[in-house]
């Protein structure tokens, strides 16, 4: 009998290949043999964009109807609050995914439920500690009213604060017309507040295109020529850039995956995921990837169905992915990630990185991430960035 696991697919127009990029990096992943047994039988169950409602009916319809013996895919920190009862009650396993928007809570901790992150929010507290004792204080946030609902904003102010900052400034890119692109309805307020009032740097935290329409209007508006510009981890994808790879602009990031590495875990992943699909792998790949590790890693245990020894498993298996070390369980053990300071050329059409500097992270329990949960009560209900 195979073992059954209950994908949740949200919809996503950032990435509409998110679900199938997850599953097909888990193949990647898998030895041929496990393959063709067909061992493993993922069942998708739509949830929309992911309210907290969507999820928990998914879930319950994965457990009890389709019999579900572990739940996975792309699932919000604020949501999974209340699928820990419900995994914990039917003795199942959730291995989540997440881009790591939000910083987990110590309440997501159960020796059922298991995440696997990309914890951009030790990105953005890399960046400002990294921003501060290069450029000095007061900077400016800017971001649009969709992605400040987040932690990112409030890690990156932690990061400077922690390297000596007083004074930081946000700014929201917001109006009236929801139909419309945020960034095109403040864009030109935001500049002529930033050349009025010139900060020691800017970081922008947007998605999509707003992303693109930011850096295209900050190189138009002449801002980048005295004003350092620091990019978020999702902004400085790959496949973001490639769209203004003309745009002649310099700019920083603080990313914790190196695509073009030539570590053996990187090419084999690489190698393996485009044999598969024929495409190249974007970060829902990797993540799937990862947790294909996972199930080979305990696939042993599996097969005896023997799921108290692979609760216990999980809670240290640590696997050796093409972004370092990663393990699964919120405890003091779990893994930080090893982050690059990058500064990027766009030009002539090629995007350029060099690595400058190497990044700080902290444990994802420290009190100052504690602080971030404490201050951050947001009613924003949209679970997942750039999605």
């Amino acid at each position: 009998m195979p073992i059954r696991i209950g994908l949740l697919v949200p919809y996503s127009s950032i990435y509409p290949e998110l679900s199938g990029a997850l599953v097909s990096g888990v193949y990647a992943a898998l030895p041929q043999a496990i393959i063709k047994s067909g061992f493993f039988e993922f069942i998708p169950e739509y949830v929309k964009q992911g309210s907290q409602k969507e999820v928990e009916e998914a879930v319950k319809k994965l457990l009890f109807f389709n019999q579900a013996d572990i739940i996975a895919g792309l699932v919000s920190y604020k949501t999974a609050k209340a699928l820990v009862p419900l995994l914990e009650t039917a003795n199942r396993i959730g291995f989540f995914t997440d881009m790591g928007e939000c910083i987990p809570s110590q309440e997501l901790q159960s020796s059922h439920v298991f995440f696997n992150s990309f914890q951009f929010w030790q990105s953005e507290y890399a960046l400002g500690y990294w921003a501060h004792k290069q450029f000095g204080d007061k900077g400016v946030v800017a971001m649009s009213v969709y992605d400040a609902g987040y932690h990112l904003h409030s890690a990156f102010r932690q990061g400077a604060v922690m390297a000596g900052a007083t004074v930081m400034d946000y700014e929201i890119l917001h109006g009236g017309d929801l139909s419309r692109s945020m960034v095109q309805q403040h864009i030109h307020v935001f500049v002529e507040k930033m050349r009025a009032n010139p900060p020691a740097y800017i970081h922008v935290i947007v998605c999509g295109k707003e992303a693109i329409e930011f850096l295209k209007a900050y190189k138009e508006s002449g801002l980048s020529e005295h004003i350092p510009l620091l990019i978020s981890t999702h902004m400085a994808a790959d496949e973001m850039l490639q769209q203004v790879a003309d745009l002649q602009l310099e700019c920083y990031a603080a990313p914790m995956y190196n695509y073009e590495s030539e570590e053996r875990n990187n090419t084999e992943f690489k190698k393996a995921y485009i044999h598969l699909t024929g495409r190249k792998p974007d970060v829902f790949a990797l993540l799937g990837y990862e947790m294909g590790l996972v199930l080979t890693a305990l696939f042993p245990e599996l097969q005896k169905r023997d799921w108290a020894k692979v609760q216990q498993l999980l809670q240290s298996q640590v696997v050796y992915s093409p972004r370092g070390e990663r393990n699964f369980y919120l405890n003091s053990a779990y893994k930080t990630p090893l982050i690059d300071i990058e500064k990027i050329k766009l030009g002539a059409g090629a995007v350029a990185k060099l690595v400058i500097a190497q990044g700080r992270s902290l444990e994802y329990n420290h009190d100052v991430f504690k602080q971030i949960h404490d201050e951050n009560v947001s009613g924003w209900q949209n679970p997942y960035l750039c999605v």
